[in-house]
């Protein structure tokens, strides 16, 4: 997540703000649904060792915030 919004603020920076304001809200909206969640989300141990325990991988966080975007 924290690298998807330095994307959000690369594109404040060069003016493309309307863009970055949709890519917080994508991001804004999977986080507060919580039905994809990463490992440290869920404050589980283990890293991705946790990802058998429910915990979603970074690509699938990842596509489900592709997935608000579109």
């Amino acid at each position: 997540i924290a690298m998807i919004l330095s994307a959000a603020m690369m594109l404040d920076h060069v003016g493309e703000n309307v863009k970055a304001d949709r890519i917080r809200k994508a991001i804004a909206t999977v986080v507060k649904q919580g039905k994809v969640r990463t490992y440290d989300m869920m404050r589980l141990s283990g890293g991705p060792k946790a990802i058998g325990q429910g915990a979603a991988s970074t690509v699938q966080m990842t596509d489900a915030i592709l997935e608000q975007l579109r």
